[in-house]
């Protein structure tokens, strides 16, 4: 029923809740993390869940204060769909190779609750089977977090459709109202014109109905060369829910661990920095 806005600016008000704070990722929020091929998007989206499942602040970034730069207040449950690396590729990042250690020991992992659901061509979000299924694994995990890597794997929609995408997207709004879960969606972006740059959320590739559905956009840029074995990653953020926040600098180490580096400055020209700088490793300028 409607309601006079007398009545309605007379009601208590709540704060939202965040599973990532300052806006990043909404309890029951939706995000995209985007990025072009070998960006390394999942090795950073690997992190974030393991940040979040720890209950730690994510990539253990924290400002000279203490304060955390993107501040994870509690252990949280994740799932995870993965439609690309396969079992064994996950397994190679998760558990490591030929004597080099991976991103969780066996060890650790016991007390983690993250789920993991690799590479089933059963789960898709454009039809009535697929989605079923999804909903499926979902409700037996009843997740916090519920990720999907790569968006362009669950379904064969056409992305430069308006019309299709909303469709595509709404069932992600559906497992947020069923299931109460946070959906984070891996994507790409489209390829740029020069002439006539696109920016921010606009980037992503597809139909703009993409970046108008979602509350957060994580875009990931490899700034060292394509052949650096510890290349330096550069996160910039859009947020409907949060103020806007200077663009963040990781490394990603031969484990597949990203480690912090710093934020607020252009990549190798730090230029001024404010009081509150966070801790950093200023190894970047050489790379």
């Amino acid at each position: 029923m409607a309601e006079i806005l007398k009545t309605f600016l007379e009601k208590e008000f709540v704060a939202q809740p965040y599973i990532i704070g300052r806006g990043v990722l909404p309890v029951g929020g939706k995000c995209i993390i985007a990025g072009s091929p070998k960006a390394n998007k999942s090795f950073v989206v690997l992190n974030i869940m393991l940040d979040l499942v720890r209950g730690r602040s994510i990539f253990g970034a924290t400002y000279r204060n203490g304060s955390a730069v993107l501040p994870v207040g509690q252990p949280w449950r994740v799932l995870y769909l993965e439609q690309e690396l396969g079992e064994q590729g996950l397994l190679e990042r998760l558990r490591g190779k030929e004597g080099r250690p991976g991103l969780a020991t066996e060890l650790e992992a016991e007390g983690l609750e993250l789920f993991v659901h690799p590479r089933d061509t059963g789960m898709r979000l454009d039809t009535p089977e697929g989605r079923d299924y999804i909903n499926g694994i979902v409700g037996d995990v009843k997740p916090n977090v519920t990720v999907m890597d790569p968006m362009a794997k669950f379904h064969l929609s056409d992305e430069n459709s308006a019309q299709e995408m909303g469709a595509v997207l709404r069932v992600a709004d559906h497992l947020v109202e069923d299931f109460g879960t946070a959906v984070v969606l891996v994507h790409h972006i489209g390829k740029q014109n020069d002439d006539n740059p696109r920016r921010g959320g606009d980037r992503l590739r597809g139909s703009s109905a993409i970046f108008g559905d979602v509350d957060t956009v994580c875009e990931v840029t490899r700034k060292s060369n394509e052949h650096h074995p510890e290349p330096i990653l550069e996160l910039s953020f859009e947020l409907r829910r949060g103020e806007p926040m200077d663009n963040l600098f990781v490394q990603r180490k031969r484990d597949g661990s990203v480690e912090w580096m710093g934020e607020g400055f252009e990549f190798g020209q730090p230029g001024k920095q404010p009081a509150e700088f966070p801790r950093r490793n200023t190894r970047y300028a050489k790379l």
